[in-house]
């Protein structure tokens, strides 16, 4: 018997950004956004206390928006789902209490995820066919069994085996800095702003990846682990004269936002390369921040090509913001 669609109340309040959405299964039906980056513009990174008060004043309204945007009520939910970590504690705070109180209020249970297994499952998330009610839609996730997961966001970077749902093997990680991170920090030392990783992608769509050759870390490691604390070194090492930071020209700069942005990227599928060479999959999943830079999903895919392994990435949509 088919059991009927289930829909869920997710709440994200892991780093800056306030997201709720409602789902319906792997659909998407609304999926709300209050950003706190320019909050966080004048301090060069996120601030948790900042982002913690910030959270505080947007769940409630998010909450409301993702629910109107969705055509739901409370009546229509079954489950409150909400991210428990790992991300910043003051910031997740705030969306584990709000999960609770809603929960006690409208007697739902609370399902606790993972962030990482977050970043995992984006990648079947499918928004809801164009006039569907969702009381049509299908609420199981397709079979999942034997993917390799590539997690690559600011907090995070690991290939992680997928055997099913709930049972997961690391098969290796960063061992430092992860690859947003690094990125992030490299980006501050050119004075880019922030966030500096979508800056320096589109600086690198103007450079030559060649002009620098950065060191390939952890090439005689025979682990699938990665480290980005050396190519971080590297390009201070660079910009640094005399204790003072260089002073770039236009191409210099994106030269060289092109040349780190690749070498980064190349540490990845290398490593990538040796996994695949050791292990079969039956898909690939790509997933977190990073994974929406253009050239890192190219490298991916060239990288796999050998294998005929398909590769799944987020659908790059642009949410609905408050």
């Amino acid at each position: 018997m088919k059991k009927p669609p289930q829909l869920i109340l997710a709440i994200d309040t892991s780093c800056d950004d306030t997201s709720v959405a409602i789902t319906c299964g792997p659909y998407v039906l609304s999926n709300v956004i209050a950003s706190q980056t320019e909050l966080h513009r004048q301090y060069g990174g996120v601030f948790p206390t900042v982002a913690k008060q910030a959270h505080k004043e947007n769940i409630a309204p998010t909450v409301l928006a993702a629910l109107k945007r969705a055509g739901v009520t409370w009546e229509d939910m079954q489950a409150i789902a909400v991210t428990q970590g790992p991300g910043l504690a003051p910031a997740l705070e705030v969306g584990i209490m709000c999960a609770k109180q809603l929960a006690s209020e409208h007697k739902l249970p609370v399902i606790p995820i993972n962030h990482l297994e977050g970043h995992l499952f984006s990648v079947l998330a499918r928004p809801k066919p164009g006039g569907t009610p969702w009381q049509q839609l299908g609420s199981a996730l397709s079979n999942v069994s034997n993917a390799l997961g590539i997690i690559v966001s600011g907090g995070h970077t690991l290939f992680v085996q997928v055997q099913r749902i709930g049972e997961y093997t690391t098969l290796g990680q960063t061992l430092d800095d992860a690859a947003g991170e690094c990125l992030d920090k490299i980006g501050r030392m050119l004075n880019l702003g922030y966030p500096a990783g979508p800056i320096i992608e589109q600086f690198a769509k103007l450079g030559d990846p060649k002009v620098i050759t950065f060191p390939l870390p952890l090439t005689t490691i025979k682990t699938y682990d990665l480290s980005f604390s050396g190519l971080k070194t590297s390009a201070r090492n660079l910009l640094e004269e005399n204790g003072t930071t260089k002073v770039l020209q236009k191409q210099e700069l994106y030269d060289f936002c092109a040349s780190i942005q690749y070498s980064v990227f190349r540490h990845i599928t290398y490593k990538l390369g040796k996994v695949l060479a050791d292990h079969s999959f039956a898909q690939i999943w790509l997933g977190g921040g990073v994974a929406a830079n253009a050239t890192l999903r190219r490298m991916i895919r060239e990288t796999i090509r050998v294998h005929a392994t398909q590769v799944i990435d987020p659908k790059l949509r642009v949410p609905y913001s408050k």
